[in-house]
């Protein structure tokens, strides 16, 4: 977990972050608060009292055992048992905020990136079809899916290699442009893999 390492050993300012995706990780007022504080003890210890969490929040000891509770439910708040010097003792883990948070990055990720191709494979396609005077047929837009799901060319060389192809642009003219071009080796995540088939679906 990234963002539980930077917290732990770089200081995050994870409370900024909670504050701004609240709504996204569906926290109340009550329970943000809560959790708030969890994390202001977490830096300290893994227990935590009702008196301990009193101090920190502006809520009664029912309000504060309800927002844990919740938390516990929503699965962002983990309390286990711990056996210590043969005593057994409540300890918290907040791991699943980070999860959760760096879960919703992940997606951000993606849709950036979803995006992004889509404009880049709008503008191909263009490109193509002002060239040709004519729709892609469903070969040459299979061609197209190819070569950015496999990201065998860079959008930046295929564009190039369109605009140089000029009166002769045709799928197989370009791709032969490109074919001259060694292609770096590119690895593609399986979440941006699946990103790329839902253009493709848009487009048909």
């Amino acid at each position: 977990m990234i963002l539980k390492r930077l917290f732990e050993d770089y200081d995050l300012a994870i409370e900024r972050i909670l504050v701004k995706e609240s709504k996204r990780l569906k926290l109340t007022m009550k329970e943000m608060s809560v959790l708030l504080a969890l994390f202001s003890i977490y830096k300290k210890r893994r227990t935590f009292t009702m008196a301990s969490l009193s101090r920190r929040v502006e809520l009664s000891n029912e309000e504060i055992g309800a927002a844990i509770e919740s938390l516990i439910d929503k699965n962002m708040l983990i309390i286990s048992l711990e056996n210590k010097d043969g005593k057994e003792r409540e300890v918290f883990s907040l791991d699943e905020v980070f999860l959760k948070i760096e879960s919703l990055y992940r997606q951000d990720e993606i849709e950036r990136i979803k995006n992004e191709e889509l404009t880049y494979i709008s503008q191909t396609i263009h490109l193509f079809e002002q060239g040709l005077g004519r729709s892609l047929l469903p070969y040459e837009l299979e061609n197209i899916r190819r070569w950015y799901e496999d990201k065998t060319y860079a959008h930046e060389a295929i564009i190039k290699a369109i605009e140089s192809a000029k009166d002769k642009v045709s799928i197989k003219y370009v791709e032969r442009i490109l074919n001259q071009i060694i292609p770096e080796q590119v690895e593609i995540d399986s979440d941006v893999e699946k990103a790329l088939d839902e253009v493709f679906k848009n487009i048909r």
